[in-house]
């Protein structure tokens, strides 16, 4: 795979992202995990415990900062598709804008129905000194996560990964120290003011972005309504994720508490996190989304296809890793959480690789779940409601009954399996086998779409130069305008070789063939240049032609787009 995805440029770019992007989406969660380990390396396994009752308030505080950034992130890459740079700005704009409101909204319910949510759920008054404890700091840290979490995902999508890991680095190293060393002076409050902390400093590391040079991100003062209900309806996949995590965990709380007491919550602590370290799969989708975004705002389904299969393989061998991993260090997990009694420990093992064992199904629904969410939400609901929520509830909660308490770890290594055939079947059903799964029929009519990755040499591009003269001349364009556009393919081709020399660069030729017209979109990684600029400084004889070829061209675009050049050229057919 590694192989596979280095040939291309969006495979190129898909690695690029792809680390970075893994990283984002395990960072909060990442947060909590460590918060927990604190916990029960300091203070204990009732502090562990208490900490299982945070885990529906933080994932209801991990859906409404989806419910923004992934519907922002989404709109923003599509406007950068269709070349509205300005459009693009205005949900940047309108981003920053949400995560301040939602911010201020979760202080207010927190603070408000603290006490209906923890006499809902019979908190043990053992354990409710420990929640009190920490709940002070959490209304600052649910405050902040939303704007910390815009700002990665745009930044993200600016192709800033640097910075993106720099911060990741803050917000988790400073998670760790500081947690551990407020831990020793004010317990429970003290892990909590580390979390809210690291937080804080991540966002200060993020802002360093828009001193760089090559920031494209514009805040624009915006707030429409159909623009919110865009960005929460391309959302609504990944929050929904969380939001459905939160009463499944809610759930389940309760119906532990009521059959085995405070006895098994330790264990149910550690598999919460297990279940949620499939958010590592998230990156996958992540690191394709701006790719596959760009691509549906140029209606390119052959681009989408492409960067779906890098997903498919990407997917598959994360799958096989992490479940691997997890099956073989089970044990080692169960004593970094602090456990030590033999049956508990074993119980805790056991759980830990019944949950392993789902991990690949879950990380497909929930990936198509997101892909889908774009043309087909009503498709993408019933996805991530199966995985989430339907499937876990009732795997567990019906072998227990079945079976009793042997069985009733295997239900959340079940559930992923049965909510993944449902989905194959519902799928089928609605939409039947034609288009399975990808549903591109309609990015097919009437736009049909060449495209063409390789290595950037003088002898690839001379060899592109005379197939893309080969189909203008079997699709009828005429000559005047093919000898055009191959001048400009070629010129600016070179000028991009020539001001890389000693790089290699990946390019990606994409050409539209419509009725009356074709457009041209010339993709590099290299030296960010406008070469549609008319002041570009000319400094040789090609740079020369190119920026006479420009004066001519009437119908260019040139558009940063997540860190890389995308130059656009349109010509009528005769």
């Amino acid at each position: 795979m590694k192989m596979l995805i280095k040939k291309t440029f969006s495979g190129k770019r898909f690695r690029a992202m792809l680390m970075t992007a893994s990283i984002s989406v395990c960072a909060e969660i990442a947060n909590v995990f460590v918060d927990k380990i604190v916990a029960a390396q300091f203070l204990g396994e009732k502090a562990l415990a208490s900490i299982s009752f945070f885990s529906p308030l933080f994932s209801f505080i991990f859906f409404l900062n989806a419910l923004v950034a992934v519907g922002s992130l989404a709109c923003y890459s599509i406007e950068l598709g269709r070349m509205n740079r300005d459009r693009a700005n205005r949900f940047f704009g309108q981003s920053i804008l949400l995560s301040f409101l939602v911010g201020t909204l979760m202080v207010i319910l927190f603070a408000f129905g603290k006490g209906v949510m923890f006499r809902f759920m019979n908190v043990d008054p053992e354990l409710l000194q420990y929640v009190d404890e920490f709940y002070g700091w959490f209304l600052g840290i649910a405050f902040f996560m939303p704007f910390c979490n815009v700002l990665q995902e745009m930044i993200f999508a600016d192709g800033d990964t640097r910075i993106c890991n720099a911060s990741y680095a803050v917000l988790l190293g400073g998670n760790i120290v500081l947690s551990c060393l407020l831990c020793t002076r004010m317990g429970m409050s003290g892990i909590a003011l580390g979390t809210l902390l690291s937080v804080v400093l991540s966002i200060a590391v993020l802002c360093m972005h828009f001193f760089r040079k090559n920031n494209s991100l514009r805040f624009v003062w915006h707030f429409k309504i159909a623009d919110a209900a865009r960005t929460f309806r391309f959302s609504m996949a990944e929050a929904c994720e969380y939001l459905y995590f939160s009463l499944l965990a809610a759930l389940l709380n309760f119906y532990f508490v009521q059959h085995f007491g405070t006895d098994k919550l330790t264990v149910l602590s550690i598999v919460y996190e297990i279940v949620e370290v499939s958010v590592i799969f998230n990156g996958i989708w992540l690191a394709a989304e701006p790719l596959i975004n760009i691509y549906r705002g140029e209606r390119n389904g052959k681009g989408i296809l492409q960067t779906m299969r890098f997903v498919n393989w990407s997917i598959l061998k994360e799958g096989l890793l992490v479940t691997a991993f997890l099956l073989i260090f089970a044990p080692a997990l169960t004593r970094l959480f602090g456990i030590h009694s033999e049956p508990l420990a074993g119980e805790a093992t056991f759980a830990i690789r019944a949950c392993a064992v789902g991990l690949f199904p879950l990380a497909v629904v929930k990936t198509y779940a997101c892909y889908h969410v774009h043309e087909l939400p009503l498709l993408s609901f019933l996805f991530i409601s199966l995985v989430m929520f339907v499937c876990p509830f009732f795997s567990v909660v019906g072998l227990h009954v079945l079976f009793g308490d042997g069985a009733l770890w295997i239900g959340f290594g079940v559930a992923p399996f049965a909510a993944l055939a449902l989905s194959i079947c519902i799928h089928l059903l609605i939409h039947g086998r034609e288009h399975f799964p990808l549903e591109l029929k309609e990015f097919s009519i009437g736009n049909y779409w060449h495209m063409h990755d390789m290595e950037l040499t003088p002898g690839n591009l001379i060899a592109y130069r005379n197939k893309f003269s080969k189909l203008l001349t079997r699709r009828s364009v005429s000559s005047d305008v093919r000898i055009k556009a191959m001048l400009i393919l070629e010129e600016l081709g070179m000028v991009i070789y020539e001001r890389n020399k000693g790089k290699k660069i990946f390019v990606e030729i994409d050409v539209n063939l419509k009725p009356d017209n074709l457009t041209v979109v010339i993709k590099d990684d290299g030296v960010l240049m406008d070469l549609t600029d008319f002041e570009q400084r000319v400094t040789d004889l090609r740079m020369y032609l190119v920026n006479m070829f420009m004066t001519v061209q009437e119908d260019k675009c040139y558009l940063l787009t997540s860190s890389y050049n995308r130059h656009v050229f349109r010509f009528d057919r005769n």
